[in-house]
């Protein structure tokens, strides 16, 4: 027993539980097999795609295929196969108060992370429903990650916890968990919505349960997972003018108003500053001790107009700053895409140049697998 959880840290990259990025924000998820997650609803609502990020970085495509916004359950279809280690699922037969819990999931953003601590109660009754209760570290992004016990099985799935009191975590049991999956298992139609009051699965938008007769506009906002979410102004040049870069916006997503994505080796972020500025930012190399006269030149060169460089630390950043104003211009927006397409294909270039000739050392999220080599 005193072993399982070293070894669960050892292992921990090669486990099947993935963060999730929306257009509000990022959950957690974990594999019920190789090409479909499970999380919360609450992570992906009112999304019907996301994105699943894996270790590398790298990002696939999740469609939602079902969602009990009741139960806070959901399960995406990943765009391809993941070889990630499923979890069992326990039977939660022997749950009992102060036996060990171990949380995965993505806290705050951070890599995927293990915080223990022990159950403190296997059935509070909450809001009408039972969870089990947890002292364990429960942070904003560990929603929809696994909650273990000592032997590596699933026993409930972090939800929630409550900000006016420390160390009281929620997660769902795993008798409604395994009731979820194994209904998904059945499922003939390609998305379906659980009734809040009878469970009946609804696969399109409709006033009322077709079973139980329940008024369901009055619940958890169900006609929202039958809609396509109206993008912000903002949120749509965006997004339009990746694509129109070659780059897939829903994959790109990392929250309102940022984005975040690989072009070759450089990393780039998008994000709004101080409601008046649209940031874009790609973090190109780590100055170097000797020839910075020369990288300065380079650097100040008005050759690079309209992008421009800053230094943060050590930290080369390649730059493109939209204002606000411009976006709700439409006569702005043509030669506006054309800017964020050359920033990509630049930041692309530049990381290499900043290297191989100036005696910059990658930045920490270079992709250095990626990078050009010179000798080929």
């Amino acid at each position: 027993m005193k072993d399982e959880l070293p070894n669960l840290l050892e292992d921990i990259d090669r486990l099947g539980v993935y963060q999730v990025y929306t257009g509000t924000g990022t959950g957690s998820g974990f594999l019920i097999d190789e090409t479909h997650l499970l999380t919360n609803a609450h992570v992906v609502q009112p999304f019907r795609e996301v994105a699943v990020e894996m270790r590398d970085k790298s990002r696939i495509a999740g469609r939602v295929r079902r969602v009990h916004p009741h139960r806070d359950l959901a399960i995406l279809e990943l765009s391809q196969a993941v070889d990630g280690e499923v979890l069992a699922l326990s039977d939660g037969a022997q749950l009992r108060p102060k036996q060990r819990v171990h949380i995965l999931g993505f806290p705050v953003g951070l890599p995927l992370s293990l915080t223990e601590g022990v159950i403190s109660h296997v059935r509070q009754l909450l809001d009408e429903q039972f969870f089990l209760q947890t002292d364990a570290a429960i942070n904003p992004g560990n929603s929809g990650g696994p909650m273990l016990d000592d032997q590596r099985r699933i026993i409930a799935v972090t939800t929630c916890k409550l900000n006016a009191a420390e160390s009281v975590g929620f997660g769902i049991p795993i008798a409604d968990v395994r009731r979820f999956v194994e209904d998904f298992r059945a499922q003939s139609v390609p998305f379906g919505v659980h009734c809040p009051t009878c469970d009946e699965l609804i696969d399109r938008a409709v006033r009322y349960c077709p079973n139980c007769g329940a008024d369901l506009e009055t619940h958890h906002h169900f006609g929202e997972y039958f809609e396509i979410p109206e993008l912000h102004p903002l949120t749509a040049f965006v997004e339009h003018a990746l694509a129109e870069s070659g780059i897939d916006p829903v994959r790109a997503r990392h929250g309102a108003h940022n984005w975040s994505f690989r072009v070759g080796s450089a990393p780039i972020k998008v994000w709004c500053c101080c409601s008046e500025h649209l940031n874009f930012s790609s973090p190109m190399a780590q100055s170097p001790s000797r020839g910075l006269d020369e990288l300065f030149r380079f650097l100040l060169s008005a050759d690079h107009a309209p992008y421009g460089f800053d230094l943060i630390g050590s930290t080369v950043r390649l730059n493109l700053v939209i204002h606000i104003s411009d976006v709700f211009a439409p006569a702005e927006h043509a030669h506006l895409v054309e800017r964020v397409r050359g920033f990509v294909q630049k930041a692309d270039q530049l990381d290499n140049v900043l290297i191989q000739q100036y005696g910059c050392k990658p930045a920490p999220e270079t992709q250095v697998d990626l990078l050009d080599d010179p000798h080929s």
